[in-house]
């Protein structure tokens, strides 16, 4: 017996078997999805009080695994961190024109330099992964040894991975985030407690407080008061089901051929090969000649089902000789096929697969056209790619880009109080119609 999602398949002495189970049955120990509020209550880790983040406590970890099955997710969420990522980070100031607000890409050498000396943009990359997954990221500041005298400095910032950090309960307060004191950061994979340690919430109004802190920053999500959900989290069963169809599809083209045919065999080929038996054995019992019979009914099976079975057999064929008994019956052999519908079935399986990946790109937060899905043999335009990209930079950037530097931004207020109204952003070029670009500089002239 093997499980495969929602499927059970069977192997029986009368066939193989799929039994369906029920779809309202929950899909997996890791998701529930009757909206329950599974951060309601601490549970204990490693000694201390902290705030669940899934039914298991193991979200990221879960998200985790249910990707790494999954055919589209990871390259949709790359896709969509390196729009977000853009030509890379680059300091700016805001400023007005005719039309609107602008920003005014500038250089800061004092800046530049502080940057240059920890890993940024490994930092800004490893954010945007971590939001792009969990609408959230934990990042651990590092102070210079001048918070020991009251002198705030930022020395570095590092992006801690979403599965070793928990939020320590609060004890005190409304149980909101902004009442959380203490992260917890761990192996929560295998819990072992030497791995646990416990870092103070860091304060960019008081960054003198702690040497090293870590901060969670997210996209608040609307009925929970701590961790962010994933955007994607209501498309999880459709992940779940587009990731058992190729699971399916491979165990029934091992097993399907065993399932399809019913093979008849005449009852006097084996009162003849009995009689042959008796005669070259007359000094065995009924039970003897039970189990030689037996034994070579189930050799004679494999070697059918050796001929029949499997997709590496195809051009293969059995043979047999017809004859008559003694009451002038015709006796053959029958290999009888059972009517099994499994293009009915694998085109089923691939209207839904089709539907999930839909499902799974809306969940995602990203047009097809961006994504690279092709349906059907069938892709997106140019032009389409182009105008899906506009609505994209246009209004899904801004506070995705904001979440993912605010980190580096406080870090560069705290630690260049004179240099006021200088960022971080993304910088992205915008893409032109060939249509509005001038024949020397088209695309197909820079190969």
């Amino acid at each position: 017996m093997e499980k495969i999602g929602k499927y059970t398949f069977v192997d029986t002495a009368a066939g193989h078997y799929a039994i369906c189970m029920d779809w309202s049955a929950p899909m997996s120990q890791f998701f529930d999805f009757s909206g329950g509020n599974w951060d309601g209550d601490p549970v204990s880790v490693g000694g201390e009080r902290v705030v669940p983040w899934g039914r298991d406590n193991n979200l990221p970890a879960c998200i985790r695994n249910i990707l790494e099955r999954n055919n589209l997710g990871p390259g949709i969420l790359d896709r969509k961190t390196g729009l977000l990522y853009g030509q890379g980070p680059a300091l700016y100031r805001m400023a007005t024109d005719g039309n609107g607000l602008v920003r005014r890409w500038t250089d800061d050498a004092d800046i530049q330099g502080w940057l240059d000396s920890w890993d940024y943009r490994a930092f800004i990359r490893a954010a945007l992964v971590e939001y792009t997954h969990m609408n959230g990221l934990f990042v651990k500041y590092r102070m210079g040894r001048g918070v020991r005298i009251g002198r705030p400095w930022v020395s570095k910032l590092e992006c801690l991975p979403s599965a070793c950090c928990r939020l320590v309960w609060p004890e005190r307060g409304r149980r909101m985030l902004e009442d959380v004191t203490h992260v917890l950061v761990g192996d929560f994979d295998t819990f072992r407690s030497t791995t646990f340690r416990r870092f103070p919430v860091f304060d960019k109004w008081d960054p003198t407080r702690s040497e090293t802190a870590v901060r969670y920053h997210s996209m608040r999500s609307f009925g929970r008061n701590f961790y962010a959900v994933s955007s994607f989290y209501g498309s999880v069963p459709w992940l779940e089901n587009a990731n058992d169809l190729p699971r399916i599809i491979r165990h029934l083209n091992e097993n399907m051929i065993a399932a399809a045919y019913v093979v008849h065999s005449p009852s006097a080929y084996w009162d003849e090969k009995q009689r042959l038996l008796q005669e070259l054995h007359p000094d065995w019992t009924e039970g003897q000649m039970q189990k030689e019979m037996s034994r070579l009914m189930d050799r004679l099976t494999r070697q059918i089902a050796d001929v029949m079975a499997g997709k590496a057999n195809a051009g293969k064929f059995f043979s047999c000789v017809d004859f008559t008994d003694d009451q002038g019956r015709q006796q053959s052999w029958r290999i009888e096929p059972i009517e099994m519908n499994i293009d009915k079935y694998i085109d089923a399986q691939a209207k839904i697969s089709r539907i999930a990946d839909s499902s799974t790109t809306s969940g995602f937060g990203l047009s097809p056209a961006l994504s690279n899905i092709i349906i059907d043999g069938k892709s997106d335009s140019g032009s389409q790619m182009l105008y899906a990209l506009k609505i994209f930079y246009g209004a899904d950037t801004q506070i995705a880009e904001e979440i993912a530097l605010e980190a580096v931004n406080d870090a560069i207020r705290i630690n260049f109080p004179e240099k006021r109204g200088i960022f971080l952003g993304l910088y992205r070029k915008m893409i032109n119609r060939e249509d509005n670009v001038s024949a020397g500089d088209r695309m197909s002239n820079q190969m």
